[in-house]
């Protein structure tokens, strides 16, 4: 493996109507990566409040399960 750094600063917004405020942390020319678990975030709409808020944005979306140890 090559030697890296990974800079991964973090700001939550947390509370009611507060998703749609993550467009204003987001540069314009960004790509983003949405990921999420299970289907709960399709179920009760929260993703397609994430996607409407990122309007205009390069969307990737990626439904990640929770990991199995064997």
């Amino acid at each position: 493996m090559k030697n890296f750094v990974f800079y991964n600063p973090t700001r939550i917004h947390f509370g009611k109507g507060r998703i749609k405020a993550i467009a204003r942390e987001i540069p314009k020319e960004a790509n983003v990566l949405i990921t999420y678990g299970g289907g709960s975030i399709k179920r009760n709409g929260v993703l397609d409040e994430v996607k409407q808020a990122l309007e205009g944005y390069s969307q990737t979306n990626l439904a990640v399960s929770n990991p199995t140890h064997l």
